[in-house]
């Protein structure tokens, strides 16, 4: 099974959003290795709109555009240069405009940290240092997201946890609310904001189940 292959509520499959493909290799086991090129980023603000990070998605279907969801993916990769990341990537058309969030690891000042990026109009960004027994300059990270009716969590763990045992980074009241989703894509986003060089990511064992309640 390649990556995001018949996950349920999806179309079954992943590709590039805007048809950005970079190097890369699916696994029958599930696997994404994707390795950007430098100077790419998704990144918003006034008179900024950097959106070229290749993301791997899948689109979920219109019968579960507004369904509570949980969803999860291990990320492992090379960090070496400022900003380089790896994340869970959530993609939003909607009545108010495109929404895009990026969960996962980025790279500041030489450390590796849990990344959380919200962008509605335009972006904000928070990092957590990971507890002492994650060292994420060689361990995988499992980044966990949850919708919970108008409100989306997001928590990080090692590659065993759950999401009931996860560490919450980042809440997000009222995401939902009044919100009309048109699409919604969600896979495995890389990117290297740095214009030296690039950066290697695998993602592994994606995701996706969904409330029973429609």
């Amino acid at each position: 099974m390649t990556f995001a292959q018949d996950l349920d509520g999806t179309d079954g499959h992943a590709k590039w959003l805007d048809n950005r493909k970079p190097l890369f290799s699916s696994q029958e086991d599930g696997s994404l290795r994707l390795t950007s090129q430098p100077d790419t980023d998704w990144w918003t603000f006034p008179q900024h709109n950097a959106t070229s990070g290749p993301a791997y998605v899948t689109t979920v279907l219109g019968s579960h555009l507004d369904r509570d969801f949980r969803t999860s993916l291990l990320i492992k990769g090379n960090w070496m240069q400022q900003y380089d990341q790896g994340t869970l990537f959530l993609h939003f058309m909607t009545n108010e405009g495109v929404k895009w969030i990026k969960a996962g690891v980025e790279r500041e000042n030489e450390c590796n940290y849990v990344s959380v990026v919200v962008t509605q109009k335009y972006s904000d960004w928070s990092i957590l240092a990971p507890p002492g027994f994650l060292d994420l300059s060689n361990q995988a990270v499992r980044i966990f997201a949850q919708r919970k009716k108008d409100d989306l969590v997001f928590s990080f763990g090692g590659k065993e946890s759950t999401i009931e045992n996860s560490i919450m980074i980042r809440e997000i009241k009222g995401f939902f609310h009044d919100l009309e989703i048109n699409s919604f894509n969600i896979g495995a986003m890389a990117c290297s904001p740095s214009k030296a060089d690039g950066v290697s990511v695998l993602f592994e064992d994606f995701r996706l189940e969904w409330s029973n309640e429609e």
